[in-house]
């Protein structure tokens, strides 16, 4: 949870930066940005823990959770924004993009090395 949060406050700050004058209120942002955050980082150790242990009903209910809570803060600012000029809404999908698959592939590889340290044993 601790690094979902400072990644939190980074992203809050790169809005603030450069958001900011485009209609994004950054206190709403940080907001949303901080409880997603603290979620996120909940959910998505859940989701690897459900997956790991193969405990597909506690998947079923924590996956929505985490999509929810990562998505959050990305909806907010593509809602909130007033025009953006030229690239900028290129720009944001493709941060959101490369991010989320850096993302899925944290957590396969979590998954992969959380049930090869179980088959070790």
């Amino acid at each position: 949870m601790g690094v979902s949060v400072l990644y939190g406050l980074f992203r809050a700050s790169l809005v603030w930066t450069f958001l900011s004058q485009y209609g994004v209120n950054t206190a709403v942002f940080l907001v949303i940005e901080l409880v997603s955050s603290m979620a996120y980082g909940l959910s998505s150790a859940r989701v690897v823990g459900a997956f790991v242990d193969s405990r597909w009903r506690s998947l079923r209910a924590w996956i929505p959770v985490a999509l929810i809570t990562y998505a959050a803060p990305d909806a907010y600012v593509f809602l909130s924004a007033g025009r953006l000029p030229g690239g900028m809404v290129e720009v944001l999908v493709s941060i959101v993009c490369v991010t989320a698959a850096f993302t899925a592939v944290g957590m396969w590889f979590q998954v992969r090395n959380k049930r090869r340290a179980q088959m070790s044993r």
